[in-house]
């Protein structure tokens, strides 16, 4: 950690000087390198589509394995989404074991498009949602797993969840909970949209049936490049969401089902061979220990602010980058505008009986961007 130059990787970002960006939780900013090569190879896509687009499906392929070997997925077992929205409706509306009078437990903290497709597919299965809920902030990784394990029953036949919560950055025991679904015979799918990139992440060790992951938050990809992984065993479980020309009448595969789905620009999945290669030459575990390194600074700096509460752990087995606060309401101050006006960009607004504030931050981030933040808290409420 102590040889690295952040200010030197802050530099392969082309995130303006001026711009505090904290706010990766949503969008990760691409490195300027993969930016241009995505672009360059772009250019000579549409010089010659029919040439180029089997030579770029060709090196797809090779990132595929990169991308492979980075999270721990054997590239059979995983294909190229656009994202974890498009993956996860994949598996909810695929699952082929899914009856009416079953039941699908998940949590209070999911995020809201994934939620919505789980809902969506419940209403046509004839299934039922019920929702475990989540201290916030949870003190140990137990008080999560019973909250989980607790609320299944015998008419559960999946349980999806996240693995770190968009809401409030919380690392569910995801290893363990998959450990008892599968003693039970329980479906797994796991929402990984904040894993690749923030922390080390071995999608194989985890026991899941079904990962998906985006590569636009953490690992910083081009928009449009997520990954549906399922278990050798599990690929049996689902019907194509779109089919194209890879299915096959009686003989289907999951790549043929869910890889080949037409026509598409695969420069953005070679931009992110870009993304890999920036955090591998950092190192997978200096790059979670920086983002531990500033939310810690962030979090004793923003609870000295009155009324400021916080709804993400402090510990490193229960959270890493993201950390979520409540703070009061305040009638007479305009957030926005003051965000807009010192070119801060980070999750804060009213919601109930509070303001809510997300601080999402990562390798291109200082201390003095957090500094802004906290500056324009303490104008707010230490007036």
């Amino acid at each position: 950690m102590n040889s690295i130059d952040w200010q030197d990787v802050a530099r392969r970002f082309s995130i303006p000087e001026g711009v505090a960006y904290l706010n990766n939780g949503s969008f990760g900013p691409v490195p300027t390198e993969a930016i241009e090569t995505a672009v360059e190879l772009f250019r000579t896509l549409e010089s010659n589509p029919q040439e180029y687009l089997g030579i770029y499906r060709g090196r797809a392929a090779v990132v595929k394995t990169a991308l492979g070997s980075f999270l721990g997925m054997k590239p059979d077992d995983f294909a190229f989404v656009t994202n974890v929205t498009l993956g996860m409706n994949m598996v909810a509306s695929g699952l082929r074991m899914l009856s009416p009078g079953d039941q699908i437990v998940t949590t209070d903290q999911e995020y809201g498009a994934v939620e919505n497709a789980w809902r969506f597919a419940s209403r046509r299965r004839g299934v039922e949602i019920v929702r475990a809920r989540l201290p916030a902030p949870a003190e140990t990784p137990q008080q999560l797993y019973d909250a989980v394990i607790g609320t299944l029953t015998a008419r559960t036949k999946v349980i999806y969840l996240s693995h770190i919560t968009s809401r409030t950055g919380v690392i569910l025991p995801v290893k363990a909970i998959c450990e008892e679904a599968r003693r039970r015979g329980i479906v797994t799918a796991i929402d990984g949209a904040h894993v690749p990139g923030m922390i080390p992440l071995d999608v194989e060790s985890l026991g899941c049936d079904f990962y998906v992951g985006n590569c636009h938050k953490w690992l910083c990809g081009p928009k449009g490049v997520g990954f549906l992984w399922a278990s050798p065993e599990a690929q049996k479980l689902l019907d194509p969401l779109i089919v194209g020309w890879g299915w096959v009448e009686d003989n289907e595969t999951f790549l043929g089902n869910f890889e080949y789905l037409g026509t598409h620009n695969p420069t953005l999945y070679l931009a992110v061979e870009k993304c890999i290669e920036l955090q591998t030459s950092i190192g997978r575990d200096a790059v979670a220990a920086r983002g531990r390194e500033l939310a810690a600074y962030a979090r004793a700096r923003i609870l000295e602010i009155p009324g400021a509460g916080a709804q993400t752990p402090a510990t490193a087995d229960l959270s890493n980058s993201i950390q979520a606060y409540t703070l009061p309401l305040v009638s007479d101050f305009d957030f926005q505008a003051q965000l807009r006006e010192r070119r801060i960009v980070v999750i804060l607004g009213p919601e109930a009986q509070h303001m809510r504030l997300r601080v999402s931050t990562h390798i291109h981030n200082d201390t003095g961007h957090l500094d802004r933040l906290v500056e324009l808290l303490r104008d707010a409420y230490c007036r």
